[in-house]
């Protein structure tokens, strides 16, 4: 889900004060970007590995642990 989001968001015109985000998910891949766009590198990074479908290692596994 966040990969669309943040897809979407790398469509956007750059920095439009009038658009709002819709939700909170969108409101983070906005920020995400514009980091991104700033040269932030770490979010240069994050950005990508969200592109490619790359995840956290463990994250599968914090997801799908049942608490019980």
């Amino acid at each position: 889900m966040m990969r669309k989001v943040i897809l979407r968001e790398l469509h956007c015109p750059p920095d439009d004060p009038d658009e709002t985000a819709a939700d909170k998910l969108e409101q983070v891949a906005r920020s995400l970007v514009n980091k991104a766009a700033q040269g932030d590198v770490t979010a240069i990074k994050e950005v990508l590995d969200h592109i490619d479908g790359r995840t956290l290692p463990g994250a599968s596994k914090a997801m799908t642990a049942r608490p019980g």
